[in-house]
C-alpha cells in the first residue's frame, strides 16, 4: 500500500520535559511537518485541543500534574474522536493494558529516532484519514437506512440481529437496542399465511432474489402481513451476514382487492344495464297486452289481467333498481349540504331502526358541500340504516358522522385515493359483524341476495353504484361481535362554519394554501364561512346556501370565472352582499381602480390577518 504523505498536518506535541518536547518538535520540522504546538500538561493540552483542530496528538504517557498522559487521551477521545499516539519509555505491561483502552493509533518508545517518528506520524494521520472516512460512510449508511419506506434488518454471520431502522422497529415492536444481538426468528416472528405455522428461517430458506409474503406477529402480538427478501452481506470473499427487507403489504393488497372490486363491479354494472334494457322491452309487451285484455275482459279475466298488469309494474321497480346499479339511470345532479340531507332522512332512519335501536349522530363543521343527487344521497344512508337493523336483531345503536377531509399529495392516504378534499361519511353499527371472507363480497348482488342480516336484494350494490358515479369512495371495515363500519368519502366542493348570529362570509380562493389562511384569519374574526376554490363551485353553494351572505371575499384572478364576474352572478341572490376582492398582481391596482368608485374594496397581496378583518368589518358597517 502506498501513502501519500500530507505535510499540512497540525501536530500537538504533550511532554512535561521541556528539552525533550523541543527536540521532537525540531524532529518533525525537518521531517516537512509546521511547527508544531507544545504543551506540558495534560490540562493544556485539553485547552489547546479545544480550541484548534489538531490532525494528531502526540502524547507522552507520564505527564506531571493531576493528569496523565492516558487520562488526557480518555477525554479527547470522548470529546473530539482526537488522533493520540503515546510516547513512553515505559513498555510495562500494566501501562500498555491500560493505554490500549484509549485506542490509540500508535506507540512510539524512547528514545526517538527520526525513522520511527516519520513512520508512526505519516501511518497514524493515514490511518486517522480513514477512520474518519469511514465514519462517514457509516453516517451516509445509517440515515439513508434509516429514511428508507421498508423494514430492513442486518444480521451477522451467525444470525443475530447487529441492525433495525425505525420502519423495521415499528413492523416487529422491537427497538434496534433491544433486538440487538438476539437471534433473528426472536425479533421476526414469522407465521405461515395459510396454515399459522411458525417460519422458517428465511436467510436459509428463501432463494436468491425471491420475495415470500408471511404473517408478522409483532412484539405487541399484532399481526401484519408483509413480503420478505433476503440478500447476503459479504465483503468480497467473507460473508458477513444477511441483510433483510421486510414490506408492509396491506396498503397494497387493500388496492389490489379495491381494484378486483371495482373491475367485478364494473362487469356486473354492464350486464345489470344490459339485462335491464332487454327486460324493461318485455315488460313493455306485457304491460300493453295486460291493458289490452283487461280493457276488453270483465270479471275474473280482467282481474287475472289487471294482476298482470300489477307485476309488471313491480318488476318495473326492479329493473329501475338494475338501472341504478347499471349506472344508467342518469342522476339530478345538485349542491347539497350533506349534514341538512342527513337531518332530513333522520326521522326516516329512526322509524326503519325501530324502537329497539337507537341512532346517534355526530355531523361535524364545517359543513361540506357536494355535487350529488338529494334522492340517492337519502337511498344510501337509508340502505345502510336497513343493514345495520338486520345485524342488530334485538338492540345495538346506529351511529352517523361526518367530517371534512384534505387529502394531500404524497401522503399515505394518496395512495388510496385522489387528491383533494372530501366530505367523510362515517356509518357504523354495533351488531354481530362480518369475517374477512363475508366483508370481501359485500358488495356483490350475489352476497346481498343470499345473504341474511346483509341487506335485502340490491342494496348494497345500488349504495356502492351510486357513491362511484358520484366521484367517490366507499369501504367496509367489521369484525365479528364488534359491528360494521361503512366509510364513505364524497368529493368536497366548499365547506361552511357555522356560528350563531355571526354574519356569513363567502370565502373563494383557488390557491389551497392562501385559501387555509385566510379561512382562519376570517374564523379568528367570528364569522360564519363558506368556503369554495373556484368560482363556479362558489356560485352553485351561494344558490343552495339559505344563509344571506354578507360579504364575498374573492380573488380577482382565477382560472375560469373572474372574481369580478362572479361578485355579479351572485349579487341578485344576495342582495346587499358586500364585496372585497384580492389579489396578487399589482397591475389589478390600477386596472380595477372602477371597484372603488363602485363602494367595492382591493386588497393587494400579501396583507396581514388585522388589515383582512378591518377591510371585512368596514364593509359590514357601510
Amino acid at each position: 500500500m502506498h501513502i501519500t504523505e500530507d505535510l499540512n498536518k497540525q501536530i500537538l506535541v504533550v511532554e512535561d520535559e521541556g528539552l525533550i518536547a523541543a527536540d521532537i518538535q525540531k524532529r518533525l520540522q525537518r521531517l516537512g511537518y509546521p511547527a508544531p504546538a507544545i504543551a506540558s500538561t495534560g490540562e493544556e493540552a485539553l485547552q489547546r485541543a479545544r480550541s484548534t483542530p489538531f490532525d494528531l496528538i502526540l502524547m507522552d504517557i507520564r505527564l506531571k500534574g493531576g493528569m496523565d498522559g492516558i487520562a488526557a487521551a480518555e477525554v479527547l477521545k470522548a470529546e473530539l474522536r482526537a488522533p493520540v499516539v503515546y510516547i513512553t519509555a515505559h513498555s510495562d505491561r500494566e501501562t500498555i493494558n491500560r493505554a490500549k483502552l484509549t485506542e490509540p493509533l500508535g506507540y512510539i518508545l524512547k528514545p526517538i529516532t527520526d525513522g520511527d517518528l516519520r513512520s508512526t506520524v505519516q501511518v497514524s494521520i493515514y490511518r486517522h484519514d480513514m477512520e474518519r472516512r469511514v465514519r462517514a460512510s457509516e453516517a451516509w449508511l445509517w440515515t439513508t437506512l434509516r429514511s428508507v419506506g421498508e423494514g430492513i434488518i442486518a444480521t451477522d454471520s451467525t444470525g443475530d440481529v447487529v441492525f433495525m431502522n425505525p420502519v423495521a422497529e415499528q413492523l416487529t415492536g422491537w427497538s434496534n437496542s433491544d433486538a440487538y444481538r438476539l437471534p433473528l426468528m426472536d425479533v421476526l416472528a414469522l407465521c405461515d399465511e395459510s396454515t399459522g405455522q411458525p417460519a422458517r428461517n428465511p436467510v436459509f430458506d428463501l432463494l436468491p432474489e425471491e420475495n415470500r409474503t408471511y404473517t408478522l406477529v409483532s412484539k405487541t402480538a399484532a399481526n401484519t402481513a408483509v413480503e420478505v427478501g433476503c440478500f447476503e452481506n459479504r465483503a468480497t470473499e467473507e460473508l458477513l451476514g444477511a441483510i433483510l427487507v421486510v414490506r408492509d403489504i396491506r396498503t397494497r393488497r387493500e388496492l389490489e382487492g379495491r381494484l378486483i372490486q371495482s373491475q367485478r363491479m364494473e362487469a356486473i354494472a354492464n350486464l345489470a344495464g344490459g339485462l335491464a334494457h332487454d327486460f324493461n322491452n318485455q315488460l313493455m309487451v306485457i304491460s300493453g297486452y295486460a291493458d289490452e285484455l283487461s280493457a276488453r275482459l270483465s270479471g275474473e279475466d280482467r282481474d287475472q289481467a289487471l294482476e298482470i298488469k300489477h307485476v309488471a309494474s313491480v318488476a318495473g321497480s326492479t329493473t329501475g333498481q338494475l338501472l341504478t346499479l347499471g349506472r344508467r339511470d342518469i342522476p339530478r345532479f345538485e349542491v347539497l349540504n350533506v349534514n341538512e340531507v342527513i337531518a332530513e332522512v333522520q326521522p326516516l332512519i329512526s322509524h326503519t331502526l325501530g324502537a329497539a335501536r337507537t341512532l346517534a349522530t355526530d355531523l361535524g363543521s364545517p359543513q361540506g358541500f357536494i355535487r350529488g343527487d338529494r334522492n340517492q344521497l337519502k337511498q344510501v344512508l337509508l340502505a345502510l340504516a336497513i343493514h345495520a337493523r338486520d345485524a342488530m336483531p334485538s338492540a345495538g345503536e346506529l351511529r352517523i358522522e361526518s367530517s371534512t377531509w384534505e387529502i394531500n399529495p404524497e401522503s399515505l392516504a394518496e395512495r388510496l385515493y385522489r387528491p383533494g378534499p372530501y366530505v367523510r361519511l362515517r356509518v357504523a353499527d354495533t351488531g354481530e359483524g362480518m369475517d374477512p371472507a363475508t366483508l370481501s363480497h359485500i358488495f356483490e348482488p350475489s352476497f346481498s341476495a343470499q345473504r341474511p342480516g346483509t341487506g335485502t336484494g340490491l342494496a348494497l350494490p345500488i349504495v356502492h353504484s351510486i357513491v362511484v358515479q358520484s366521484g367517490g369512495y366507499i369501504t367496509a371495515h367489521s369484525e365479528i361481535s364488534h359491528g360494521t363500519s361503512f366509510e364513505i368519502l364524497l368529493p368536497c366542493i366548499g365547506t361552511f362554519h357555522g356560528l350563531d348570529d355571526a354574519p356569513t362570509v363567502l370565502l373563494v380562493e383557488d390557491e389551497d394554501s392562501v385559501r387555509c389562511l385566510m379561512h382562519k384569519f376570517l374564523e379568528r374574526g367570528g364569522y360564519q364561512i363558506l368556503e369554495a376554490r373556484n368560482a363556479e363551485e362558489a356560485a352553485a353553494i351561494a344558490k343552495v346556501c339559505k344563509e344571506p351572505i354578507r360579504v364575498l371575499v374573492t380573488d380577482v384572478a382565477m382560472t375560469g370565472m373572474a372574481g369580478t364576474e362572479l361578485a355579479k352572478r351572485l349579487a341578485p341572490l344576495h342582495p346587499g352582499m358586500k364585496v372585497l376582492f384580492v389579489s396578487g398582481y399589482r397591475h389589478h391596482t390600477q386596472e380595477h381602480e372602477g371597484l372603488w368608485k363602485n363602494g367595492l374594496n382591493l386588497l393587494p397581496k400579501p396583507f396581514p390577518a388585522a388589515e383582512l378583518l378591518r377591510r371585512v368589518q368596514v364593509l359590514l358597517t357601510q
